[in-house]
């Protein structure tokens, strides 16, 4: 009974008009998704080997002395641009591309016992080099066409299609009670009802994400690794978790609703909220990852940095210049010292105001967990790798390199055997050339661990959403007199 009821209703779902047209919508979605992503890719692409390109011919030009690279820093560090965009966009175009290791911005000439000596502030890692953005920037404008759209807005509202009047729509015929008279369970006809929309649904979903991987191959776009398919099962995997939610949440307004018309407008106007209205505010999300430094911020910084100054004044900064007198002379090792503190406190100060930054938007995402189209979204930026998640990673990556550059500047040092070996001081250091091959050079890695983690907690919380929406209209069609 429950085969025969299943074959009957998908049947129905596949051979009727909205599934033709929601073919149709899909196949033309997915064309155009195709056809943009091959211009992207290759813009992209040849971009992010420009820019690395002209970054370590400027770091090389800078290899004349090691003290260069100590006050100048690795220069521009780029994201790499993932394969997968046209999966999840993940407002890459307004997320910083970018972190910079460069120079401290100043200088001092004092006269020191009538002559004048120069140093500059060490490097240190500023993240925020991108203009300042607002929420009207990130604000979904739905005109990128990737699988997020094609899976959150349009799929999500042919969910709602299908099943709204999959059982209001037989109470107002009157064959529902004709069904129900044959003795068959509600929980058999509501299981039913639910898989012919779900197979429907993902089927349609699945022809339309091959044919587009395809399209991509033949073009020569999309050379997939090992690790990149593992991402795209990984979205094979959620797309049907995200689809139960809204099947499931048809069902439960269509078992509640008399006859059809009503029940389509209550789900529209949820489909307009949950999808629509909620995840529209990651527009204020993301904009808050890089905002104009506030005079507060830029006040403090300018504080923390004169009191530092002040304290090594006091201490006769000025007395003495450093030399290259063996042992290291106290001027040499007090200058050491101020320049060193200088450059941890500026970086304690860029770390703290980008640490502020990302729990504001961890939060704001949290809130947006209400709705399931964000929960999707998220995971799919995830495998896709794109979107905040792997910002973060991206983050970590900057940082791990920045303690590697440093460590190549301690070892290079250690390895002069005329160096004082006093860091960071220019009179304590080698001044040798250093060869350009022995810089360690950044690569922006991502880890397929960290995506599938992120993609499971994402799920775990659809299949909450899911199994509550089921329970629930289960025990409303039980409870619904016919």
């Amino acid at each position: 009974m429950t085969w025969h009821l299943i074959k009957r209703e998908l049947f129905e779902q596949l051979s009727s008009l909205r599934f033709c047209l929601a073919t149709l919508l899909t196949v033309g979605l997915m064309v155009v998704n195709a056809i943009g992503y091959i211009d992207a890719h290759r813009t992209q692409q040849t971009d992010y080997r420009q820019k690395t390109t002209a970054a370590l011919q400027e770091m090389e030009r800078r290899c004349d002395t090691l003290y260069n690279l100590v006050i100048s820093g690795p220069g521009q560090l780029y994201k790499k641009p993932s394969n997968l965009s046209f999966c999840a966009a993940g407002s890459e175009d307004k997320l910083p591309d970018a972190a910079a290791g460069r120079g401290a911005g100043w200088g001092m000439g004092p006269k020191i016992n009538g002559v004048v000596y120069s140093t500059s502030g060490l490097w240190r890692m500023d993240y925020n080099i991108q203009p300042p953005l607002t929420g009207k920037d990130i604000f979904p404008t739905f005109l990128k066409i990737d699988w997020v759209l094609i899976l959150t807005v349009v799929f999500s509202c042919l969910a709602l299609v299908f099943t709204f009047d999959a059982i209001s729509g037989e109470i107002e015929s009157g064959t529902l009670r004709l069904t129900l008279s044959n003795a068959v369970p509600r929980r058999t006809l509501l299981t039913a009802k639910f898989l012919s929309a779900f197979v429907s649904l993902s089927l349609l979903f699945f022809i339309g994400a091959l044919m587009n991987l395809l399209l991509l191959y033949l073009s020569g776009t999309l050379q997939l690794t090992t690790e990149e398919c593992s991402r795209i099962a990984g979205i094979f995997v959620v797309v049907p978790i995200y689809l139960s939610v809204f099947i499931a949440l048809g069902l439960l307004v269509s078992s509640r609703a008399n006859s059809a018309a009503p029940s389509l407008v209550i789900l529209l106007l949820l489909w307009t909220i949950w999808v629509i209205l909620i995840p529209a505010a990651l527009g204020n999300i993301v904009s808050g990852l890089n905002p104009a430094q506030s005079r507060r911020d830029s006040s403090r910084r300018h504080i923390v940095k004169n009191q530092t100054r002040e304290r090594y004044l006091a201490r006769g900064l000025l007395a003495a210049a450093p030399s290259r007198t063996h042992p290291p002379t106290s001027a040499t090792q007090l200058w050491a010292e101020f320049l060193n503190e200088d450059r941890h406190a500026a970086e304690r100060s860029n770390r703290e105001l980008l640490q502020t930054q990302i729990r504001e938007i961890q939060r704001a995402q949290n809130v947006n967990r209400i709705s399931p189209t964000a929960i999707a979204q998220s995971a799919l930026e995830a495998l896709a790798g794109t979107g905040f998640q792997r910002h973060l990673q991206f983050l970590k990556n900057v940082d791990n390199y920045g303690k590697q550059f440093n460590d190549f500047l301690l070892d290079t040092d250690r390895a002069d055997l005329d160096s004082l070996h006093v860091p960071f001081v220019r009179e304590g250091m080698s001044d040798k050339p250093v060869t350009f091959a022995s810089i360690p050079k950044f690569e922006d890695k991502t880890r397929l661990e960290d995506a599938f983690s992120v993609a499971m907690q994402e799920g775990m919380l659809l299949l909450l959403f899911f199994l509550v929406l089921f329970v629930a209209a289960h025990v409303s069609f039980q409870n619904r007199d016919i």
